[in-house]
């Protein structure tokens, strides 16, 4: 018979810290107030290190929402035309703190001053949250006996550097709230009873209308929670079922609360919509029945009595909707994978940071390493009185083990490995006690284990030295050369779309008047406008330049300061150095710039 229990009535193990309801609230003032200093501290070094393109996209989405075209509902960006009009993924949840605080700010400072007030406060302001759930973890992790408690959480704290940063002013990308939505299901597995169960859910949600980033950690996180009620472990089945029950009753209002009927029935193979609409409400449902229905059978009846239906759901979701079983970057072309998003340095292996010479990041990911290997016997040891220890270490591990494979996953691990500090710190203490609760084969295997890790690090440091960065003509294309230059030159032109090199779409998004538009932005749904740049500025037949360019009225480029290879990319090396080009008419600028726009003539166009 399942046993469902709530943390009031169960007790803490082993000597866990037995404090007031208010030791949360001086955990959590410790972390946000060095969360503060930690995300101040060098500001400007710090944007410079994390801030991407990611904000400026952001930026963009938000603005347009505010001029006269935009709605709630319509994601639509008229500004970037490659030639089809692009069309956001990017979830209204994030949209909506900054639309509001803009809303509240503008009758006091003007709608410049609070759009830009608002890009400056809420992320400290996501920081709070953030920062309390740390302390809802950490309080069940601390132990009564260790008397260094609040340096734990301030170690902790300082660990957890690279996702601070997520949260810096002006970090208005989704990767911070993406954070907190996880933060939140950790938070519930710490619980582990029904309340826990709702955080879980509640989390889960949010992830998934957010963006598909936090969905290998929510399939772990459920993973964990289905294995243990399967196997009758104690409170499973109370936090399974409040976990699924939350996700049915959330995701039908927030379908309609951020992607509205248009959204909730498309199919969006990169966001949320239909498919995965229809996952979570269908996989819920089986959760919710079968922990009612499943709860007193023996195991194998309930792993049959909820991988049958999962199953169905999963065959079905595919067969709707067969184009999202390519992924979420189904739209990337060969040419656009090729030229663009491999040269993405996220997209690499933590190898890259060699190459680069950036060394002490192998180092801090070696150092979570072994913070996790430290963990692993207290997380798997206790397994049936705590198993949500076990299932936070494996979202952690997950998180770091993707992050070696691919680096975009680094605030992740940043964010959830530090949490097992204490467990970590707990097994060091009892192994240099040598505790009979730790055997000494476990306690050989986890040095011998950090011991490789440490050579492991040191030896990809000789074998794999920083190598200099040599840029061609793609990457080039790819920089922002026009910073500081008059774009007024196309004021005086009729409105029409543009044809640009990579990296001057996004500051002439914002330049551009009104009824402009620019053929590509470095993000995957631009992909169609993508490839058609790389063919005009790179091809040397010129009819497959024509074929690119036919949709477009204007050819924009910077003057770049460097030799460009000819050979690499024709048409871009010749505009770039100020030349001219057979069916390119310049267009004069009233003032001295090097932005040069050019009327296509198509006719005589080479």
């Amino acid at each position: 018979m399942q046993i469902d229990i709530s943390m009031d009535d169960r007790q803490e193990h082993e000597g866990a810290l037995q404090v007031k309801s208010t030791s949360t609230w001086r955990i959590f003032f410790l972390v946000y107030s060095l969360a503060l200093v930690i995300a101040l501290l060098n500001l400007d070094d710090v944007r410079g290190f994390l801030g991407d393109i990611d904000d400026r996209m952001r930026e963009l989405q938000i603005r347009h929402f505010f001029s006269a075209s935009g709605s709630w509902y319509d994601l639509s960006l008229p500004v970037i035309s490659t030639p089809e009009v692009y069309s956001s993924p990017w979830s209204r949840l994030i949209d909506l703190p900054y639309v509001a605080i803009t809303l509240l700010l503008t009758p006091l400072f003007g709608a410049e001053r609070a759009i830009a007030t608002a890009f400056n406060v809420w992320p400290p302001m996501m920081l709070s949250v953030f920062s309390l759930l740390v302390a809802m973890i950490l309080r069940r992790q601390l132990r009564k006996s260790a008397p260094l408690s609040y340096a734990i959480i301030a170690t902790v704290t300082v660990l957890m550097a690279l996702a601070i940063w997520e949260f810096v002013p002006g970090r208005i990308d989704h990767h911070n709230m993406q954070i907190i939505g996880l933060m939140t299901v950790l938070a519930g597995l710490q619980k582990w009873n029904r309340s826990g169960g709702i955080l879980i859910g509640l989390g889960t949600v949010i992830c998934f209308v957010i963006s598909l980033e936090g969905l290998p950690f929510i399939a772990v996180a459920f993973a964990g929670v289905i294995a243990c009620f399967i196997f009758d472990i104690m409170g499973a089945c109370g936090v399974l079922r409040a976990a699924a029950m939350t996700i049915l009753l959330l995701t039908p209002p927030a379908a309609f609360a951020f992607i509205g009927l248009s959204g909730i029935s498309s199919m969006q193979c990169d966001a949320f919509s239909a498919p995965y609409i229809v996952l979570a409400i269908g996989c819920a449902a089986v959760l919710v029945v079968g922990t009612t229905a499943l709860a007193a059978k023996a195991p194998y009846i309930r792993l049959l009595g909820l991988a049958v239906p999962a199953a169905a759901v999963l065959t079905a979701t595919g067969a709707a909707f067969p184009r999202c079983l390519a992924g979420p970057y189904w739209m990337i072309d060969p040419v656009s994978k090729a030229n663009w998003l491999d040269r993405v340095s996220q997209e690499h292996s933590f190898i890259y940071f060699l190459q680069q010479g950036q060394f002490y990041l192998v180092a801090l990911l070696a150092m979570l390493c072994c913070i996790a290997l430290l963990t692993a016997p207290m997380a798997f040891g206790d397994i049936r009185k705590r198993p949500e220890n076990a299932i936070i270490f494996a979202i952690a591990a997950t998180a770091l083990l993707l992050t070696l494979l691919q680096t975009r996953n680094i605030r992740f691990a940043f964010a959830f490995i530090p949490l097992l500090l204490p467990l970590a710190l707990e097994f060091a203490s009892r192994t240099s006690a040598a505790s009979a609760s730790v055997p000494k084969v476990t306690r050989t295997l986890v040095a011998a284990a950090i011991f490789l890790i440490v050579v492991a690090a040191v030896a990809l440091r000789v074998i794999v030295p920083a190598t200099p960065q040599h840029y061609d003509a793609i990457d080039y294309m790819a920089f922002d050369e026009c910073v500081g230059q008059d774009f007024s030159t196309l004021s005086g032109e009729a409105r029409g779309r543009t044809a640009v090199p990579l990296g001057l779409g996004l500051p002439l998004a914002f330049s551009a008047p009104r009824g402009f538009s620019v053929a590509a932005v470095p993000f995957h749904r631009a992909a169609p406008g993508i490839k058609r740049m790389l063919e005009a500025f790179t091809t040397h037949d010129s009819t497959v330049r024509r074929a690119a360019l036919q949709p477009f009225d204007y050819l924009a480029v910077c003057k770049f300061p460097l030799a460009v290879d000819a050979n690499q990319a024709p048409l871009y090396a010749e505009l770039a150095k100020g030349g001219s080009w057979p069916g390119l008419e310049l267009i004069s600028p009233s003032v001295p710039t090097n932005f040069q726009l050019f009327r296509i003539n198509h006719e005589t166009l080479r």
